[in-house]
């Protein structure tokens, strides 16, 4: 989980903005204790008009974990991502987290631009005190960077020259631990960068996996199938079940030949050429009897709920965090908080921080009662950054509505929209 981030020139982020998920105490559902006396919020959900910049803190958040876990085996080539504040671009992007993993905390600070990190501390709680994980610092292009280790990591004389031989300017002392060529023992750097990869999640999780690829492995898995069932269920979305096919496929004498002309790999047009194609279908149900609907005839508002449903299923049964932006989209507003209130009652160790339009969800009970889990995101309009201001920090009396408090502007982060009536002529 994350304790607490910022970052500064980044994207639409000029000035230092920051998100802090430390509660007061275990007062509420949306509240968990990580640790001894350390408690956090397990949601997050940031407001704001259409470019305000609710996306990007998002993105930055996912930028600083890719790279801590992103290694390079060539040194000329830059950091992915990296996009300084427009107006102040020739300076450095920082960032911040302090975030928990195994049970331990982890402070991680790292200054870069687009071709070298330049500086990057990260410290961790091994015993609940303060330790020093490792520090580097950039000396110059081609010249090994100053590494400093921990001495409470317990590494080897050997095993510390060859982090600093195998770390290239161009990426985190952490991620060294994925080259191949690095034979000795580094465990603990191996331990963490492991559940890093495993537990926090790029943006909207696994874009890259299908719908159907994300269905036919939960069906081999009866616990997930299991869940994908009842959530489908309990969606009212008349879905009783859903089971893996493999459907005929028309392909036309155009596309065939076109495809075997194309200069593409050999296995690209066999997939492409397939007579055959993996899909999924759903039992419906009515009072003449269960009927069958294929995956294409879906609402696009089903098919997004479906997507959502992998990490809600991570969420709940293993700790993970997790970014998904504009959640509520193709939506209705009761499903949305249904879902919201799957994870917040059966997650125990796992995060969600989600971006929004939906307003709806500050009029309920346990978002207006815990203020402390929604940020408002308006861009200044002098500097053109965007900036985050969590509800509770505006003094808003607890018997006054957040939703109506937002609706009326009071809290800006709301479109200041101009005339309705539009003259063209000159």
């Amino acid at each position: 989980m994350i304790r607490d981030f910022w970052v500064k020139n980044y994207l639409s982020i000029r000035d230092k903005q920051e998100l802090s998920f430390v509660a007061k105490g275990p007062a509420s559902e949306l509240v968990t204790e990580i640790t001894d006396g350390v408690f956090l919020y397990k949601l997050g959900i940031l407001y704001g008009s259409n470019a305000s910049g609710k996306s990007n803190m998002l993105i930055a958040l996912y930028q600083i974990f890719h790279i801590l876990i992103q290694s390079r085996h060539d040194a000329t080539k830059g950091i992915s991502g990296c996009i300084p504040f427009v107006l102040s671009k020739d300076e450095p992007i920082e960032m911040h987290v302090s975030f928990y993993a195994n049970g331990i905390r982890y402070d991680y600070d790292v200054t870069f631009n687009e071709k070298y990190i330049l500086k990057e501390v990260l410290n961790y709680y091994p015993n609940k005190s303060k330790a020093l994980f490792y520090e580097r610092t950039f000396v110059g292009e081609n010249i090994q960077a100053d590494i400093k280790l921990g001495q409470k990591l317990g590494l080897q004389p050997k095993t510390q020259d060859s982090i600093r031989d195998y770390t290239l300017n161009n990426h985190s002392v952490l991620s060294v631990c994925r080259k191949n060529a690095l034979t000795e023992d580094i465990a603990p750097f191996k331990e963490l960068h492991s559940w890093i990869m495993a537990n926090y999640h790029d943006i909207d999780g696994d874009e890259e996996k299908g719908v159907v690829d994300t269905l036919k492995e939960a069906y081999l898995i009866p616990q997930k199938r299991k869940f994908y069932n009842t959530m489908l269920q309990k969606a009212d979305l008349n879905i009783l079940e859903y089971r893996p096919v493999v459907e005929d496929r028309y392909i036309p004498a155009e596309f065939r030949e076109r495809i075997l002309n194309e200069n593409i790999p050999e296995k690209v047009k066999e997939s492409l050429l397939k007579p055959t194609a993996d899909t999924i279908e759903f039992v419906n149900q009515s009072a003449d009897g269960n009927f069958v609907i294929p995956l294409r005839w879906q609402s696009k508002g089903t098919i997004k709920y479906i997507r959502i449903l992998e990490a809600l299923y991570d969420m709940i049964t293993s700790p993970h965090v997790y970014f998904l932006d504009e959640l509520g989209e193709d939506l209705h507003n009761d499903l949305l908080f249904y879902y919201l209130n799957v994870f917040i009652f059966n997650s125990d160790k796992s995060q969600l921080i989600i971006t929004s339009q939906e307003t709806t969800l500050l009029s309920q009970d346990l978002i207006n009662e815990n203020r402390g889990v929604v940020w408002f995101v308006e861009k200044n309009k002098e500097t053109a950054s965007s900036e985050y201001s969590r509800a509770d920090s505006f003094g808003l009396h607890k018997n006054l509505s957040l939703y109506n408090s937002y609706r009326i502007g009071r809290l800006g982060a709301k479109p200041e929209l101009g005339s309705i009536f539009i003259n063209l002529e000159d």
